[in-house]
């Protein structure tokens, strides 16, 4: 009799067992042993082309997943941090959200803003990057989003410029400077060879100086890494380029007025013959030209010194809400999306070239990478520097550095108030951001 009780209460536990594994799904039970259907919110914003493109493919991943249904939300850039911001404050984000890479810093200072998708590593395919991008997503050792990405500032010329001018593209800076004088007697005064903004004025000096010290601009320590003489070179070389009429002075750019880099009239015309440009960002450069003009890219200028200096950074990110009901439903979109074969011939290069590595060689078994853009993306990964903190493109930061340049270049402020001013002011905003 004892027996037939053991025996009785072992198949009760075994029928208990096997209810419970029937019922495991990446949602919820209706409560007649049937999964709820799951619906994921997924925002992203971009133009129309990746908008189409992200609808695609997320029709695709609803096919082949019939248990969960993905809630597009969309928009353009204009406003969208602000968007963001309103959510994550008040716990209305997304389940999977696109965010800048700096933003991860300003939702998560401590690593707990997101979902840590280590969590997930066994549904989403990590060994898909590279290490290195990795530990650009990671704080505190928690995994905040997937790398979409990277872009880099790569050197583009305007070959029928170059051309007309009967000058070779240049290899070096002294290539560069050789070259001003060809376009003044050539082509006349109101040619130059390359043309920087304000802001990308600044970008040059990082670029001079971490190529000559091996340092990046602000070190692990939140600090400016540059001393002021070593700030005052970089400046001082910036200025050996607008006076050796490499580049125009600000005052000269301004005369345009306040009108986007590549819709500057002497871009547009074919004047200036080159520019320091995010490789996601040339093909506009490249639409603006009149006529039959053609843009191609440039090597790294590098007889600075020894030291790479490719600026580069994750472009964006795809993280996922840390209070989200269906974590493992959310990494399965988000693996889709990264690496799937077919997504990833849908979303080609719409947010860039991709840092997967899973769907890079798609794209490249399909003869989809091609053009400016790649080319410029393999040229900075080739030239890496030391890389950027995650607080340098701060708004308020991006505005001092146009303005401490712009106050530079029209001589209201001496290179070693500048100098001075750069280590003051940053080191202060970044230790304000960091808090």
């Amino acid at each position: 009799m004892k027996k037939i009780k053991v025996l009785s209460i072992f198949v009760a536990l075994v029928l208990l067992l096997t209810a419970c594994a029937g019922n495991t799904s990446t949602g919820n039970n209706d409560g007649n042993g049937e999964p709820e259907e799951v619906t994921l919110r997924f925002s992203w914003w971009g133009g129309d082309a990746r908008h189409e493109a992200t609808l695609e493919a997320i029709r695709l991943f609803e096919e082949k997943n019939p248990g969960i249904k993905i809630s597009a939300e969309y928009g353009g850039w204009q406003g969208h941090q602000e968007k963001v911001t309103t959510q994550m404050v008040g716990n209305t984000a997304p389940d999977v959200i696109q965010v800048n890479w700096n933003w991860l810093w300003l939702f998560s200072k401590d690593g707990n803003g997101f979902y840590d998708l280590n969590q997930v590593s066994n549904i989403i395919t990590l060994d898909n990057y590279d290490k290195a991008l990795l530990d650009q997503t990671t704080i505190n050792g928690k995994l905040n989003g997937l790398p979409v990405g990277i872009g880099g500032k790569v050197f583009y010329f305007n070959e029928s410029t170059y051309e007309k001018a009967g000058v070779e593209i240049p290899k070096t800076f002294e290539d560069l400077f050789a070259a001003a004088e060809v376009f003044k007697a050539e082509l006349g005064a109101d040619y130059y060879p390359f043309d920087l903004d304000q802001y990308n004025a600044f970008l040059m000096v990082l670029y001079y100086l971490e190529q000559k010290t091996g340092k990046p601009f602000i070190g692990a320590d939140n600090q400016v890494a540059y001393t002021k003489d070593e700030l005052i070179d970089g400046l001082n070389f910036y200025q050996k380029m607008v006076d050796e009429g490499v580049t125009p002075s600000l005052e000269v750019r301004g005369a345009a007025g306040d009108v986007p880099v590549d819709q500057t009239p002497s871009w547009i015309q074919g004047k200036y013959g080159g520019t320091y440009e995010w490789d996601s960002a040339i093909a506009k450069f490249q639409a603006a030209l009149e006529g039959d003009q053609k843009i191609v890219t440039g090597d790294f200028l590098k007889d600075i010194g020894p030291n790479k200096s490719a600026l580069a950074k994750v472009s964006m990110v795809y993280s996922i809400n840390k209070n989200t009901k269906h974590p493992e439903a959310a990494a399965k979109f988000l693996d889709f999306l990264v690496s799937d074969p077919e997504a990833s011939a849908i979303l080609g290069t719409s947010r860039g070239i991709p840092a997967n590595l899973s769907a890079l060689a798609t794209l490249e078994g399909q003869g989809k990478l091609e053009g400016l853009t790649y080319e410029g993306n393999v040229k900075v990964k080739e030239n890496l520097g030391a890389g950027i903190s995650p607080y340098f493109e701060d708004a308020e930061l991006q505005a001092f550095y146009r303005n401490s340049m712009e106050e530079f270049g029209y001589g209201i402020l001496n290179a070693e108030q500048v100098a001075e001013k750069i280590i003051t002011t940053v080191n202060r905003l970044v230790a304000e951001l960091a808090k």
